[in-house]
């Protein structure tokens, strides 16, 4: 077992015994890897540390449901995957109806290439935002944090046939997308 494993382990065990201060390790230790997964689910850095606060009482009023036959962190993920998902669900409810690419202030063409990072992230997280939260899930778990499809299909409770549909049916709406404007000629790199 891994030091950082049987640490966790121990944390959690003198947490459901009462000792307040227990709880802090587990934040501390996982703190960065949560603040991380949830900058995939808004680029507004206050709005990520938010996220991940309550990714953290999630964890903490859940810890008695913790098994313990996986790794803390793994369980860790699936509630930060849930919260942001969760997030995104409440944003589409309230969202305005009005075509989110109306609302996008786009950089010249040349600064939306591979070549300029920070473009080409906000480009592809405004690019994602328009899809629904499911599909903008699958993808986000496989092409920014690197999951398979078993893997997905395990933290999001879908079969791996509902992830597979769920990635098909997002790139042919990014596809779709980048044929109309003002996507048109700024997707290529990215659906190739």
């Amino acid at each position: 077992m891994h030091e950082a494993d049987a640490q966790d382990l121990a944390d959690v065990a003198a947490t459901l015994d009462g000792d307040k201060d227990a709880f802090a390790g587990i934040v501390e230790r996982h703190s960065v890897a949560v603040q991380k997964q949830m900058r995939n689910f808004t680029r507004d850095a206050g709005l990520a540390e938010e996220l991940a606060q309550d990714v953290f009482v999630e964890a903490y009023l859940g810890l008695a449901k913790f098994r313990g036959d996986a790794p803390f962190r793994h369980w860790l993920a699936r509630i930060a995957t849930l919260t942001g998902y969760g997030f995104w669900e409440k944003r589409d409810r309230e969202k305005n109806k009005v075509p989110l690419h109306e609302n996008m202030d786009f950089a010249r063409e040349e600064d939306a290439a591979p070549g300029n990072p920070d473009e080409a992230a906000k480009l592809l997280f405004d690019l994602l935002a328009t899809l629904p939260a499911d599909d903008r899930m699958a993808m986000t778990l496989m092409y920014l944090e690197n999951l398979g499809q078993e893997e997905i299909a395990q933290r999001m409770g879908w079969t791996r046939v509902m992830v597979a549909v769920r990635l098909y049916r997002a790139k042919q709406k990014l596809r779709k997308l980048g044929d109309k404007e003002p996507w048109k000629g700024r997707l290529e790199w990215m659906l190739s």
